[in-house]
């Protein structure tokens, strides 16, 4: 039995290992042979997967670990080509395994909400404010995709065990990406310039308090920090759900990585987002007598160390550490020239949407970064997720948005409360804490064009409503 285990397990890895090392050769081979070559054998490929591959954990992981890792491949080219195929094929395969199994009655209302606003995003492409389809297209990808994920969480898993199993493996395969960007923190190299160069933000942006803010593989730091702020709450839960002591000793090591990763990325909003995660998945562990009497008491010691902090902030300010400096610019935040230029943003989309509430503007009308490549005659970085649905697509993609959060904030909540200390609680917690890292990014950032990262907090709230077997915890 031991043996079969320890077999399955070197063939998931083997598979993994061949598609990660497929991904880097196509895209090493791109500028050789050309684009067309690599899309008709990528089609091939992706021909033969779709045939052979059904959706499950396993598929979710194989998904999950190509998307994260084709990554490597931004300053190297062949990256749009290998994540545009590996995300046409995750939508063939959703498609397939409806039409194969049908929609579960259980599921049917948050596979309606989510279908409805990817067609109303879909057809927003077409609206006369967007300059064309390529950059039509561009905005779907930064404001939609990432709920494809969503399908993936809600429909690949069956039981509590395989999910751990899925979020154990996650976050080891993680370790090399937060390891990167935390070494690019302490010392650049030409590699690390790389991938700062094929950054999508400017200097300004990619640099606080005169230091480069890491960014490991992805677009931006923070898209990174963010990544590390959910591997830190996955970590929390695979610590309370280890029954061996050195599991979690493991898990706690892997757990203070991506704390650091996530502040080495020095995005002070990742940072609060991250605090919030903590402190909600810890409450959340509890039962609620016990969160009714800590509750105030947390609340009076966060209110205390805000006004402190708020009473000396220029101390703070002049610190030479900079974690202490980011916490003195976060108390002084109505000084912060930063958001005072977002606040700006949020006038301007918010006089806009009352212009054009139903028709919107398009999506990727309030894409980050598009209007430096296209001509749009009404475009805003949005600078909160929120605004930006709405001037996308409108108060009808608002709507599905708003039903679809709410739905399940408070399924994960009921979940949470209803349910005894065990592995389902634990994996609705989790899910809550990930929400709640979200929404805080939210408010003062697009969050959801961070994918793949957008789209691995999306899967794992598809997880984190879904309904499995008791199974015991290995």
């Amino acid at each position: 039995m031991k043996n079969n285990v320890l077999n399955h397990q070197n063939s998931e890895l083997k598979v993994i290992v061949l598609g990660l090392i497929s991904a880097v050769l196509i895209g090493s081979a791109t500028p050789f042979v050309g684009i067309y070559i690599i899309g008709a054998i990528v089609g091939v490929i992706a021909l033969f997967l779709f045939l052979k591959i059904e959706l499950n954990s396993k598929t979710a992981f194989l998904f999950v670990s190509l998307l994260l890792y084709v990554n490597v491949l931004r300053p190297f080219g062949g990256y749009k080509i290998i994540s545009s195929g590996l995300d046409a094929l995750l939508i063939l395969l959703i498609v397939k395994h409806l039409f194969k199994n049908g929609v579960p009655k259980s599921k049917a209302f948050y596979l309606f909400c989510v279908t409805s606003f990817l067609l109303i995003s879909f057809f927003q492409i077409f609206n006369d404010n967007i300059p064309s389809l390529e950059a039509g297209m561009q905005g779907f990808r930064k404001t939609s995709l990432a709920f494809i994920l969503f399908y993936l969480g809600l429909l690949g898993f069956d039981s509590s065990d395989e999910v751990r199993k899925f979020v154990k493996k996650f976050s080891i395969i993680s370790v090399p990406v937060l390891i990167f960007g935390i070494k690019q923190y302490f010392s650049i190299s030409d590699l690390d310039r790389l991938f700062l160069e094929a950054n999508n933000a400017d200097i300004y942006t990619g640099m606080l308090f005169g230091k480069v803010r890491a960014v490991s593989i992805f677009a931006g730091s923070f898209h990174f920090g963010m990544f590390a702020a959910v591997l830190a709450i996955l970590n929390m839960f695979l610590i309370s759900t280890s029954r061996k002591l050195r599991g979690k000793f493991f898990y706690l090591i892997l757990f203070s990585l991506s704390f650091m990763a996530c502040y080495t990325s020095m995005t002070r909003t990742n940072l609060i987002a991250l605090a919030v995660g903590i402190l909600a998945y810890k409450i959340l562990q509890m039962n609620l007598k016990v969160i009714l009497m800590i509750l105030p008491v947390v609340t009076i010691a966060m209110l205390s160390f805000f006004s402190y902090v708020s009473a000396n902030y220029v101390n703070f300010l002049l610190s030479e550490n900079s974690f202490i400096r980011m916490i003195g610019t976060i108390a002084s935040f109505q000084e912060d020239t930063r958001l005072a230029g977002r606040s700006h943003g949020w006038e301007t989309i918010s006089h806009l949407i009352k212009e054009k509430p139903f028709i919107a503007y398009g999506t990727g009308s309030a894409g980050d970064t598009l209007q430096n490549l296209y001509e749009f005659q009404y475009h805003v970085t949005s600078h909160n997720f929120f605004l930006k649905i709405l001037m996308e697509t409108g108060v009808f993609g608002g709507f599905f948005i708003f039903v679809l959060f709410l739905s399940i904030f408070m399924i994960l909540i009921r979940k949470t409360f209803n349910k005894p200390n065990n592995i389902h609680k634990k994996i609705a917690s989790t899910s809550l804490a990930v929400f709640l890292i979200f929404l805080v990014n939210s408010l003062v950032g697009s969050t959801i064009e961070t994918y793949p990262v957008s789209g691995f907090i999306l899967l794992l709230l598809g997880i984190g409503i879904s309904t499995y077997s008791d199974q015991t915890v290995q």
